[in-house]
This record gives C-alpha cells, structure tokens and sequence, in this order.
C-alpha cells in the first residue's frame, strides 16, 4: 500500500515494537483505533500497554496524530500529483516527438491531442509553473497555492472579457 510506505516514513520509528510504527501510520491516514489495531495486527491489550509504558508513543497516539496527519495529506497530495504531472508530461513528449519524426503518422485523435497541448507550453504557464515550484520549495500549503493560481486566473480571465476602453480602469484584485 503505497499511502502506508509514505507514513510509516513519516511517524517515529520505535525499534522496541516495530507495529507501534504500523499502528501510527494507519491512525495518520484516516482509520479508526479499531481498524488500526486490526490492519495492524495489534491488540487492544498492547495499545494500553504502549501508553502506559511509552510516553513518546502515549503523546502521539493522543495529541500528535492530527499533526501527523495534516503532514500527511500535504505530502501525499504533492507525491501523486507529481506522478501524474511525471505520466502526462512523458506522454506530451512522445506526442510532440512523433509530429516531428513521424507526422504522417499521425491519427486524427493525435492530432487533436497535439493542438490542445500547444496552449499548454506558453510563457505564461512556464512563469506559473516557476511561481508554484518557487512557493512549494518556500513551504506553502500547496492547496492554498492551486486555489490562489485558479482565483488569480479567474480574475484575469474577468479582466480580459471587459471593453477595451474600461480595461484601463480595471484594477485586479
């Protein structure tokens, strides 16, 4: 399970008990107690016992697992979606390589694919990439960095839809 690997990176190691790290991990990604225990294969017995005699684990089992979890879900969304990113960006390339090598080739569903993805490599969405790249490197919440970009081009896109002659009297928010 791939989202298990990313936590169990992610919560403390405890070489004493090597399930007090698999309990956590399952607790960080959204399960229960209960189902933690089980998918764990841990006992409610050894819980109790693990709070009562290890007060690191006892304070994340309780206090740090909604930090644990807010950590998460910033590092897994950045993963995936940087796989995806990784997927189309591989299939963009073989795209463009084949209209170059091979445009005879070419189906009408390629061809298609080819004119869309032109509007996708401009100045503007480098600088955007750049900005994004620059703020997530600088430690923002990436979501909040999406829904900014998507307002940001919202308002633009506002923007260029007024007259000509009130486009100098607009001012962007």
């Amino acid at each position: 399970m791939e989202s298990e690997n990313i936590t169990e990176a992610m919560v403390p190691y405890f070489p004493d008990d090597k399930k007090k790290s698999k309990y956590l991990s399952f607790r960080v990604t959204g399960f229960t107690i209960r189902e933690s225990l089980n998918l764990a294969g841990v006992t409610e017995a050894s819980l109790r016992r693990w709070r009562r005699i290890d007060p690191e684990f006892a304070q994340f089992d309780s206090g740090g697992i909604s930090e644990l979890k807010k950590k998460f879900s910033t590092e897994y969304i950045n993963l995936q979606f940087t796989r995806n990113m990784h997927l189309v960006l591989q299939k963009d390339f073989a795209v463009l390589v084949k209209s170059i090598k091979h445009p005879d080739t070419m189906d009408d569903r390629e061809q298609a694919y080819l004119l869309k993805l032109r509007g996708f490599y401009t100045p503007q969405q480098l600088a955007q990439i750049q900005q994004v790249i620059g703020e997530i490197s600088n430690q923002e919440n990436f979501t909040d960095i999406v829904l900014r970009i998507s307002r940001e081009r919202e308002e633009l896109s506002i923007v260029k839809r007024t007259e000509p002659a009130k486009l100098q009297d607009a001012t962007v928010v």
